[in-house]
């Protein structure tokens, strides 16, 4: 796959000072964030249905490699501008796989709830369905059997560029190295891997990314 060039590098590896990469952060979730909603606009209802299709077989086809049989998914209610999933996710759930969503708490943290695509879900303030029922901690994340995980853009190394609440960047760490590499998978458009985006330490690290375009394995620097 082609990656992006265009995204600032500042890291800490490379002896950049915080305020410089949190800066390039920022900048780099400027570009991002304006564009995913232009390009939507652009591909109009033809091909925002084609990126769905596209989407869906590669999760389908992702989640079969990695389960056998019904399991957990823990994955993300998207925004319109976000990589259309909710297709794929239905078609998981008529599978009589049950999928684990997020919804925000106090505290930057995540409880997670079960989705069930025939019910109708509050909206949280960001416009995202939000399902109501019995909320579980971090280890329900953990203990999935596969993660869908939102991201703004990774890079060629898998590190994670997210949405600037450090959300993920918590709960990703509790995973083992065996969690990481075979049972989660980050989720972007193709354009927004890049060959190098900025990142802090602490910042999480994908091993295998999923656009419109396939399955991409990272290299993580050692």
């Amino acid at each position: 796959m082609p990656l992006n060039t265009t995204a600032a590098t500042s890291n800490s590896d490379a002896g950049a000072s915080a305020d410089d990469i949190a800066l390039d952060k920022d900048i780099l979730r400027s570009q991002i964030r304006p564009h995913r909603l232009t390009a939507r606009s652009h591909r109009g209802e033809q091909g925002q249905q084609r990126m769905t299709n596209l989407f869906t077989r590669h999760i389908l086809e992702a989640i079969a490699q990695r389960l056998h049989s019904p399991g957990t998914i823990a994955a993300y209610l998207p925004t319109k501008s976000e990589p259309p999933i909710i297709e794929a996710l239905t078609r998981l759930h008529k599978d009589r796989h049950r999928i684990l969503v997020p919804v925000v708490r106090p505290g930057r943290k995540l409880a997670w709830v079960h989705w069930d695509p025939a019910v109708e879900h509050p909206l949280s303030p960001m416009g995202i369905p939000e399902p109501e029922g019995e909320e579980q901690d971090d280890q329900a994340f953990v203990n999935a059997n596969v993660r869908l995980i939102p991201a703004l853009a990774f890079d060629a190394g898998g590190h994670r560029l997210g949405q600037g609440g450090g959300y993920y960047d918590r709960i990703i760490p509790l995973l083992s190295a065996q969690q990481l590499q075979e049972q989660s998978i980050g989720v972007v458009f193709a354009d927004e891997m890049y060959e190098a985006i900025p990142y802090d330490q602490w910042d999480a690290i994908l091993p295998v990314i999923l656009t419109e375009e396939g399955i991409f394995r990272t290299h993580p620097q050692s």
